[in-house]
């Protein structure tokens, strides 16, 4: 397979999953998060605040996880090409030495 040919099928895989990670997270944070919790504690008088506690779904860390992915990809693909460009051009001079 041609490297060209490679490095655009790496492309389009990538941007589609980073768009489907945006879109996943974009429903994700769509939708109303709920949960219970209680906690009993009769002796101790004072009461209990969470304080920063964050919740997250399952849909939005699989959102998060299938961005990174794609972030990844393209990330690769562009060091990729990078190195690429870096590389020096063959030359049909013989070396000097």
């Amino acid at each position: 397979m041609n490297s060209r040919v490679l490095r655009r099928l790496l492309l389009g895989g990538s941007v589609a999953v980073v768009i489907t990670g945006v879109i996943v997270l974009a429903v994700a944070a769509s939708q109303p998060l709920s949960f219970g919790w209680f906690a009993s504690s009769p002796l101790s008088g004072t009461t209990f605040t969470s304080g920063d506690v964050h919740i997250v779904s399952t849909a939005t860390v699989t959102g998060l996880t299938i961005l990174i992915v794609g972030v990844i990809g393209l990330a690769f693909l562009t060091g990729w090409s990078v190195g690429r460009r870096s590389l020096p051009l063959p030359s049909d001079d013989p070396p000097v030495g």
